[in-house]
């Protein structure tokens, strides 16, 4: 097993005979596992991040992105967004993480595509959203800028998720970038005039803008049509 260390928290003990993704979410849910930071299984690699989430241009474009996403599903019937702490697990890609984001279809969820499990047998708490979202969003931060745009770009590919969103805003523009779903990989979706990116997924085009709040920080907004 190959493990990917970023900023460590001293106090975390990573187990011994940690060599299975079954292992791995054994750990996850288990009480010993830190509550701070992301640590995922990345295909036999066990990757962590204790680094602190930058408010700006991370959590702030999240909760943008999430109340974005649930007003546009308002009255459509398509399916419903998990936001961050969603804990994401394909067995066929070896893959267990938090995106930032995941969206399941109802269609996909009354195929059996995906489901909300339980890790304890009748404990009827659903800690896990086992198989294939149909979309997942992951908002880049300077710790994370390989794991999202190479590592997880090949595993959600690897598990089917149909559409992969990446959210770049550290510069002064942001980079929105809908990746879809083709044999050998993603393909990236143009942008249209206005800024406007087609989500397939969504049924719609979105962009994300971004103004000065009355205190000088970030407000984000998700913009659709």
């Amino acid at each position: 097993m190959h493990r990917e260390l970023g900023l460590v928290d001293e106090a975390m003990t990573i187990p011994a005979g940690l060599i299975s993704l079954e292992k791995y979410r054994d750990w996850a849910h288990s009480r010993v596992f830190p509550r701070r930071g992301r640590i995922s299984w990345l295909a036999g690699s066990l990757e962590v991040d204790m680094s602190p989430e930058e408010l700006e241009t991370h959590n702030k474009v999240k909760g943008c992105l999430l109340v974005g996403i649930h007003v546009w599903l308002r009255g459509r019937n398509l399916g419903e967004a998990l936001g961050d702490g969603a804990f994401l697990v394909n067995e066929e890609a070896d893959l267990a993480t938090e995106p930032d984001l995941l969206f399941c279809k109802y269609t996909s969820i009354r195929r059996g595509r995906v489901r909300y499990a339980e890790r304890k047998k009748g404990s009827k708490r659903y800690v896990e959203v086992v198989g294939t979202p149909d979309l997942v969003v992951e908002v880049v931060s300077d710790s994370s800028v390989t794991k999202d745009t190479v590592r997880l770009r090949k595993l959600y590919h690897r598990a089917g998720v149909k559409e992969y969103w990446i959210v770049d805003a550290r510069g002064e523009d942001i980079r929105f970038r809908v990746l879809r779903r083709r044999p050998r990989g993603y393909s990236e979706r143009r942008t249209a005039r206005g800024g406007f990116v087609r989500s397939d997924v969504l049924g719609g085009a979105f962009r994300i803008s971004r103004s000065v709040n009355p205190v000088g920080g970030y407000s984000y907004e998700l913009e659709a049509r």
